[in-house]
């Protein structure tokens, strides 16, 4: 089965196109040729690609796959409510047509009648030991996203003598990991159609996180906790204090990579 998958080279492609598709032996690209489609059985567009090319694959007649991800505009779009975001998904899904289209959240796929594939964590990453005492509380991703959290965040760790860091090396050296949208950057979409990559990425070092109320929190379900306010930080920083309170078990085997190329490879065989 040869596999095309086109995208913009933003992160989230990094992580759904290039990573996944090197996996597949697809080939993975900004623009693609005629030759290139010529050789496709399916094409994956990811995000707004599929705005982009979805009239190009189908004057090649092949199958298209539109991973929709985070499609809208940020953040201008990330205000609209429940029933704006559902008419901006029906009109991409209008102008698209694809055969299938894939959510990152299973919120998602249900409001577009798909299929929902979960983000893997990063490759590489490793679980290290439980610490005694909490010595790093780490976030992952644009610090602007935070808004007001970033100073809470710094705030509840310097009364205790942690560390916060930003986007660290190696995210199994934090103790805790937070993940939070202040804003702009937040709003009903981000809240029920984001893929809850960091999430994942938690899982997958056994470290627990503390994050805000989402479809992504309710279906990954990590270890952790979610919370409204940044008033309600310094007691949840208190409650994942302990060593008890920070033991896992096994880290989430269906977010590895080879699992969710498996997942992928299925998906990708009903419609070549």
């Amino acid at each position: 089965m040869n596999v095309l998958m086109i995208g913009p080279g933003k992160q989230s492609f990094d992580i759904r196109g290039k990573q996944l598709g090197a996996a597949l032996g697809a080939r993975v690209l900004l623009k693609p040729t005629q030759a290139d489609l010529a050789w496709a059985d399916v094409v994956v567009l990811i995000k707004w690609s599929g705005w982009d090319f979805a009239e190009t694959v189908r004057r090649a007649k092949k199958p298209i796959v539109w991973d929709a991800l985070d499609f809208w505009r940020q953040p201008d779009e990330n205000t609209f409510v429940e029933s704006e975001a559902r008419l901006l998904l029906g009109q991409y899904l209008r102008s698209i047509k694809p055969t299938l289209t894939i959510g990152a959240t299973q919120a998602m796929a249900d409001a577009c009648d798909g299929i929902y594939l979960p983000h893997h964590a990063r490759p590489g990453m490793t679980p290290q030991p439980v610490r005694e005492k909490v010595q790093i509380v780490a976030y992952e991703g644009t610090p602007k996203y935070l808004g007001r959290w970033a100073a809470v965040i710094e705030q509840e760790c310097d009364r205790r003598g942690w560390l916060f860091v930003i986007n660290p090396p190696n995210l199994a050296d934090a103790d805790l990991i937070v993940a939070f949208r202040d804003g702009k950057w937040d709003g009903w979409m981000c809240q029920n159609w984001k893929s809850g990559v960091k999430l994942v990425n938690a899982t997958a070092v056994c470290r627990p996180v503390i994050t805000q109320p989402s479809a992504a929190f309710d279906e990954i379900q990590p270890v952790g906790t979610t919370i409204l306010s940044p008033l309600d930080l310094r007691h949840q920083f208190d409650k994942w204090e302990s060593k008890e309170s920070r033991k896992w078990g096994t880290t989430g085997h269906e977010f590895d990579l080879r699992f969710v190329v498996d997942q992928y490879r299925r998906v990708l065989e009903r419609v070549a």
